[in-house]
């Protein structure tokens, strides 16, 4: 017989726009399954849920990250280092193939995540992040690649006239998940069952209850080859 859980959000506060705490509470379960959940929800909420990412990027006169250009304040690679930062949306299903974006600043100003010329369908989460400072007589001009995926990419990306620098993007949007299980009588049955409480710390990039349905969906694509070769 199927098993019926139910998942109640018991906390959810933003500590900053780039970082959200949600708890929640799953259960009833069969006594003794509720490691084997949490644990394998834990190692599927971490590595198995995408997202959007910049991962290399090429400014007009910068021809390695250790440049400092004329009239900004940040070396190439500080500002390589603060792209890398920036946290990307969306609601929408987006194409997970490579979109471009592109910044064109002239100071004297400082430039913030809002700044970014972003593909149709993406937004920043924290349009007031500082990307860089530039005096006076300075300008920053440049396009950046965005990717999607669930890994690290240290990779570098060129085109045909500019070759782009690489910030190793991170697709992790989920930065901790720590778990708890008690145990509890059922009234009606005289058995135990367990409760699984969550504790979820994300970059507020998706929607926590979201993250976890990507999880599922992930052990689900992971586990359900393994029918084809036992049946």
């Amino acid at each position: 017989m199927t098993q019926k859980y139910h998942i109640d959000c018991l906390v959810d506060q933003l500590l900053s726009p780039t970082r959200r705490y949600t708890r929640f509470g799953l259960g009833p379960i069969q006594e003794g399954q509720g490691l084997t959940i949490a644990n394998n929800l834990r190692r599927a909420l971490l590595d198995g849920v995408p997202g959007w990412g910049i991962t290399s990027a090429s400014f007009q006169g910068a021809k390695h990250e250790f440049m400092v250009l004329e009239g900004v304040r940040e070396s190439v690679l500080e500002i390589l280092l603060n792209l890398r930062e920036v946290v990307l949306t969306t609601e929408f299903d987006l194409e997970t193939k490579p979109l471009l974006g592109f910044l064109n600043k002239q100071g004297p100003c400082l430039v913030y995540a809002k700044d970014l010329v972003l593909p149709k369908g993406l937004t920043v989460v924290d349009p007031n992040q500082v990307i860089a400072s530039i005096s006076s007589d300075g300008q920053l001009s440049g396009e950046f690649r965005i990717e999607y995926g669930t890994k690290f990419n240290p990779k570098s990306f060129s085109s045909k006239t500019t070759p782009f620098l690489a910030i190793g993007g991170s697709f992790f949007p989920i930065k901790r998940v720590n778990y708890t299980i008690q145990k509890e009588l059922n009234p009606i049955t005289g058995e135990d069952n367990e409760y699984i409480f969550l504790e979820l710390l994300t970059d507020n990039s998706i929607h926590p209850r979201r993250a976890i349905l990507s999880a599922v969906d992930y052990l689900f694509d992971l586990f359900n080859p393994l029918k084809g070769y036992l049946v």
